[in-house]
């Protein structure tokens, strides 16, 4: 059976995110460490971490993923959102260390009006003064590909292998992620499309370094570059594309996490819908 996990919220206490996913059906979590649109940091109660550690052991619940904050841009060349970004992600990589989280997600950044070149090379800055500062000993930290959105750095393959290969003896690896590579111009909705895609992975970095699946549909088209995300079956990629992609050999070994639209009950409908897609 494949893990099929999904974002909840971390609100008013860590160890809630087990109840929130043990209410959905979910295998897996995915959960923001600080609110994902301010740059506050609140440092976590003795209590609160051992509550979660806890319930960690209790829940069943494996992996668990957090999801850096949306504010972080390691590809700035403004010397403060530089700063700040990664004083950022060293306060959230070290926490998931404390409590044995087994992933960090990160959009590397975006390079506003610079080459790639110079956003990689900063990026890979960032990473030196962060990697410095925390010692992975448990935590995998994971560049997520991305849409391609205007000075997005991780669009395609290339682009990854370049961010995470001077690292490549740390704990680092890839979070791919269906709607973007979707939009950023990959066919993964066909079994011939998804071949493509997991040989040129595989030829450049090692699909070993595939760690986790944000599993979203696209409400935009095929090489849109627009990050939409969509229930499962509602967009462009489709229940056929999902059923191609959750019964792959090598994918359904990787935990599915769901970055749907929360509304309602959809995380049930969504979870319930990738089951159904399931090959015996």
């Amino acid at each position: 059976m494949v893990n099929i996990g999904t974002h909840v919220s971390s609100s008013k206490s860590l160890d809630l995110v087990f109840d929130r996913g043990l209410e959905v059906g979910a295998n897996s979590i995915q959960f923001f460490l600080r609110s994902p649109r301010s740059w506050a940091w609140i440092e976590r109660t003795k209590r609160e971490k051992e509550l979660f550690m806890k319930k960690a052991k209790e829940s069943g619940i494996s992996p668990t993923v957090v999801h850096a904050s949306y504010l972080f841009n390691l590809a700035s060349d403004e010397e403060e959102l530089f700063n700040k970004s990664v004083k950022g992600v060293i306060e959230e990589l070290a926490l998931c260390e404390e409590l044995k989280i087994d992933y960090y997600v990160i959009h590397a950044g975006k390079t506003k009006g610079r080459s790639k070149k110079e956003g990689i090379e900063r990026i890979h800055q960032a990473l030196e003064n962060i990697f410095k500062k925390v010692e992975l000993k448990h935590c995998y930290f994971l560049v997520e590909t991305l849409a391609g959105q205007k000075g997005e750095v991780g669009e395609n393959t290339q682009e990854i292998k370049q961010l995470i290969e001077p690292f490549k003896d740390s704990n680092i690896g890839v979070c791919i992620d269906t709607c973007h590579l979707f939009a950023s111009g990959y066919h993964i909705d066909t079994s011939e499309g998804l071949e493509e895609y997991k040989r040129e992975f595989d030829s450049l970095i090692g699909l070993n370094r595939i760690k986790v699946i944000h599993c979203n549909d696209s409400k935009a088209p095929f090489g849109s570059k627009k990050d939409r995300h969509e229930h499962i079956g509602e967009g462009y990629i489709g229940l056929k594309g999902f059923e191609v992609i959750v019964n792959d050999k090598f994918l359904k070994t990787l935990p599915f996490i769901l970055e749907t639209p929360k509304e309602g009950d959809m995380d049930i409908v969504n979870i319930k819908r990738l089951r159904s897609l399931e090959h015996p």
